[in-house]
């Protein structure tokens, strides 16, 4: 049997939406069940997954590159995973005129301001005050090679019709051709995969495959770097409400069972006054999460670099 079309299943799952808003006034439907009602529309016509475009070399608009730093110098860090390592934050940050941070994206250098290159949506984001409090300290240029996807789950990373690991792959290998050797991968992802995992022993061992696979593949593109787990799974819906402490459990496993992935900062912890949407930072959750995690990362580009061996 031929498989229906995306126009045809989305026009499905259109109708099936209002008519659930309809219903809604009466029974409090909720966007976690219209996200349900989809995904699971899609399982049942035997759909692949409707994959998120990736930004390409528009994306930058009227912005233009702008000349690398000394790579013998310059603090290189990955960023990934899903919406709040990406361009969601209602604002963009102001990011100071002498600041050294840039972004590495197209094969080339990009002043590290709002939108981040490389990764999907057009507000602000973690990285342009992230990378302003570094460099402030470190006295040297850091450089972030971006590639977080909006409501990206750890499988769809390890799906490579996604093309999203790919994508980041070859920009971390086109930045080490240059001289830019990671130090740090900054990973955020977890709110999408904590709505959907079953509680259970074999729910939260099959999460933990899927992470340990993708932690591995990261890891050994970037021989030298740490990976930087953030704990993660708050998100909108009342099953999220609180964040899921399954998905922090997983989350915190991978990380224990490798000397080059770090349990990072736990950001459940910063409520719905921090967030625009009870799911994504406001300029409030960013000032918070960055003053959290800047200490702390100023600590691990101090250590000694791990060797390309490492375990």
């Amino acid at each position: 049997m031929k498989r229906p079309s995306w126009p045809l299943v989305m026009a499905l799952v259109l109708c099936a939406a209002l008519a659930g808003t309809a219903y809604g006034t009466l029974s409090g439907w909720t966007h976690s069940a219209y996200i349900k009602l989809r995904r699971e529309t899609r399982l049942a016509l035997g759909l692949e997954k409707f994959w998120m475009r990736l930004p390409g070399p528009g994306s930058t608009g009227t912005r233009s590159p702008v000349a690398c730093p000394d790579p013998a110098t310059t603090r290189v860090l990955v960023t990934g995973g899903q919406s709040n390592a990406a361009n969601t934050n209602t604002k963009a940050a102001s990011l100071p005129a002498d600041a050294e941070v840039y972004a590495w994206f197209n094969g080339a250098c990009w002043r590290g301001e709002d939108p981040m290159p490389g990764a999907t949506g057009k507000g602000g984001s973690l990285w342009p005050s992230l990378g302003a409090a570094l460099t402030q300290d470190l006295g040297q240029p850091v450089l972030f090679i971006n590639g977080a996807v909006g409501g990206s789950q750890v499988g769809d990373w390890l799906d490579r019709r996604s093309g999203y690991l790919d994508a980041l792959l070859e920009r971390i290998s086109a930045a080490q051709a240059q001289g830019y050797a990671p130090e740090l991968i900054l990973w955020h992802q977890g709110e999408s995969d904590a709505n959907v995992m079953p509680d259970t022993a074999e729910g939260r061992a099959a999460m933990r495959a899927q992470l340990d696979a993708l932690s591995a593949q990261l890891l050994a593109a970037a021989p030298s770097a740490q990976l930087y787990m953030f704990q993660a799974s708050k998100c909108i819906g009342p099953r999220r409400a609180e964040g899921v402490e399954a998905m922090r459990a997983v989350q915190r496993a991978v990380a224990e069972a490798s000397p080059r992935i770090i349990a990072g900062l736990n950001t459940d912890d910063f409520g719905n006054d921090y967030r625009w949407d009870t799911c994504h930072f406001n300029s409030l959750g960013r000032s918070a999460v960055v003053g959290a995690l800047t200490a702390p990362l100023l600590d691990l580009l101090r250590a000694p670099t791990l060797s390309g061996d490492a375990g």
